[in-house]
């Protein structure tokens, strides 16, 4: 079964870039299940395979990278076969739950493995939680989960592989740039409130909020100097993520009125905002095989009930959408800004 999800065009949307979003202002999500398996082999990076191959429910629905997901699952189960000290046998009577995948970063984690919690969050206390090892010094790991109250959890070793009796396999989002909106805002709450009243952080009041990369690795903005000032000037605070843990961040943007940030993984906390507040995303333009923007953080806007405006920038340096640095035009910043915040060009 098939939902369809309709995107209203970025508030700033001009007709010149008709080709960059007219033809994705709507796409399809299947409902996402929970599967039960039997002896399941589980690789440390999360793929299961069964007798009937790689299990569909353990990764994306994407034909160009099938076979890289098979042949990376199949490397971990005939090294298994070779060496079985890499291979950990569970079979007890135990659920064994997996959500976790390859793609170890702070949106996969967050907008996907988390969602896979929370898909079963009600059957959490009879089920043991597989997670790689390295997960545990991860912050953004530990504290996504410490609301959870997650009791049991079973932290594999680098390079092992697992053989499972019984396995808990809640679907992964098969497309990565699409929401189930419910799912969305329900976890939203269920963070905010666990911050604001539970927790209780002192974390400093920032209704406008400029997300910096100047403490990235990669992707900087090379005149992030004269960015800065101009926003300044309209009241925003300049905002390191690096420098809070995971939870003060949820604290920190669920307070959010307007939102200004490089597409990445700082872009990935508009999901603690709240409905009615606004994005500026400021993205690439078009450098390579990618002939458009991506669409997660407008599709995640739509599932939150943000306003989104946009902002294409020029790729320095290496022209890579992944990797090249940007350049933001001061001027159209200046007209994006009035946009957003005084409805004014």
């Amino acid at each position: 079964m098939l939902d369809t999800v309709f995107v209203p065009l970025p508030l700033n949307f001009s007709r010149d870039e008709s080709d960059l979003y007219l033809p994705y202002q709507t796409y399809t999500i299947p409902v996402q299940k929970i599967r039960n398996f039997k002896n399941t082999f589980v690789t440390f990076t999360g793929f299961c395979i069964n007798k009937n191959g790689l299990i569909k429910e353990c990764h994306h629905n994407n034909p160009i990278q099938y076979q890289d997901y098979l042949s990376e699952a199949t490397n971990y189960y005939f090294d298994a076969v070779d060496h079985p000290e890499n291979l950990i046998i569970l079979d007890n009577d135990t659920n064994y739950l997996v959500i976790h995948h390859p793609w170890f970063n702070y949106y996969h984690w967050i907008c996907e493995s988390i969602f896979r919690i929370w898909m079963v969050r009600n059957k959490l206390p009879e089920l043991i939680l597989i997670l790689p090892e390295f997960y545990k010094e991860a912050d953004f790991i530990t504290g996504s989960l410490e609301p959870f109250n997650i009791q049991n959890i079973f932290y594999v070793p680098r390079g092992k592989s697992l053989l499972i009796k019984n396995v808990c396999l809640p679907q992964i989002k098969p497309v990565c740039d699409s929401y189930n909106a419910k799912h969305v805002r329900q976890l939203r709450s269920f963070y905010t409130d666990y911050v604001l009243h539970k927790k209780k952080f002192d974390v400093p009041l920032i209704g406008k909020l400029y997300v910096s990369r100047k403490l990235a690795s990669r992707r900087k903005v090379v005149n992030e100097d004269v960015i800065e000032e101009i926003l300044e000037k309209f009241g925003f605070t300049i905002f390191h993520p690096e420098k809070y843990c995971f939870l003060e961040q949820v604290a920190i943007f669920c307070r959010v009125k307007f939102l200004v940030c490089e597409h990445g993984s700082g872009t990935t906390n508009m999901l603690f905002m709240d409905n009615n507040t606004s994005l500026l995303e400021l993205h690439k333009n078009r450098t390579n095989e990618l002939d458009h923007p991506s669409f997660l953080f407008w599709y995640m806007a739509e599932a939150l009930g943000i306003n989104y405006y946009h902002q294409s920038c020029k790729t320095v340096g290496r022209e890579d959408y992944f990797e090249g640095n940007y350049f933001i035009d001061p001027d159209l910043l200046l007209k994006n800004l009035n946009l957003m915040m005084y409805k004014t060009p």
